[in-house]
């Protein structure tokens, strides 16, 4: 068998060598995490400016005598906004090297041809996390946080209308905590860039035999209904274009998991069709 079409590992590594490549790699994520975190702090501000953006634009919807006032309770809850901001920031700027980590942990399973992937494998990974959150943020979030911000208010006036009608002096005020909107906010992001991946995620399933082409185009149509119904519900109210631009995305994503499977699947029986082709012919020279 040739170099390249031998698997780059091909002894088997016990469970305790796995635990330490594993802690390496984790390692190594984290610290590229934490500097990155320390490096985004620096411009703590401007992320708390672009942060906003989404319930701005939300605002913009509701009706104009909606309060626009963010408030926080606890003493330390603007710190711990920026440290989140800063971390998110940092998590997202450091996912090349994360990505890269992952690659690294994945790699000794696979043939020497396939190690040569992982630059595309990287800057993928990387596209379609930053595009899932980037789809969230100029996308769901301002609709979804329009749509709550008017509810909300509708919801205000009915029930002053109760309360004045059972001679009630009832006064109710709308207030948006800071800590609460943008740990809602940041889940969100990160949530959609994990959606994202799920083509890279399924190509590397196929790769290493655990899912097939075949299999996951038989489960197509019950994906295709999973999909409506997430979008359904990670797109809240009745936002219907919302809805179905979730579902139609997951749809697109998936299908095409199911061409980069094929790829992959084709790349790894390359070798072992040779590798078989070689030993028959040894067999009969022996």
């Amino acid at each position: 068998m040739e170099r390249d079409e031998q698997p780059v590992d091909d002894r088997r590594m016990p469970f305790t060598e796995h635990l330490q490549e594993l802690r390496t790699r984790l390692r190594n994520s984290v610290a590229a995490v934490a500097i990155s975190t320390v490096a985004c702090w620096l411009f703590k501000d401007t992320l708390f400016e672009w942060m906003e953006r989404p319930v701005a634009l939300g605002w913009n919807k509701a009706p104009a005598d909606l309060p626009r006032i963010i408030t926080f309770t606890n003493l330390i809850d603007p710190f711990m906004v920026y440290f989140k901001l800063a971390l998110l920031a940092g998590v997202f700027l450091s996912s090349p090297v994360i990505f890269h980590q992952i690659w690294k942990f994945i790699s000794p399973g696979l043939y020497a041809k396939e190690r040569r992937l992982a630059l595309p494998f990287i800057l993928t990974s990387v596209a379609l996390f930053v595009g899932g959150a980037a789809f969230a943020y100029y996308l769901v979030l301002p609709q979804s946080y329009g749509y709550f911000l008017s509810f909300s208010s509708q919801s205000i006036e009915a029930m002053k209308g109760v309360s004045s009608a059972h001679g009630l002096n009832v006064r109710l005020q709308p207030m948006l905590s800071m800590d609460e909107y943008f740990s809602l906010t940041s889940t969100l992001l990160l949530m959609f860039g994990a959606v994202f991946e799920l083509p890279m995620i399924l190509a590397v399933l196929a790769m290493i035999g655990i899912v097939t082409p075949g299999g996951l185009w038989r489960f197509n149509r019950y994906a295709i209904l999973c999909f409506f119904i997430l979008g359904a519900v990670l797109t809240p109210g009745d936002l219907v274009v919302g809805q179905i631009a979730m579902g139609l995305s997951l749809t697109v994503l998936y299908n095409l998991s199911i061409l980069a499977a094929i790829f992959v699947r084709k790349r790894r029986a390359q070798p072992a069709a040779t590798a078989e082709a070689e030993s028959g012919a040894l067999t009969k020279t022996g």
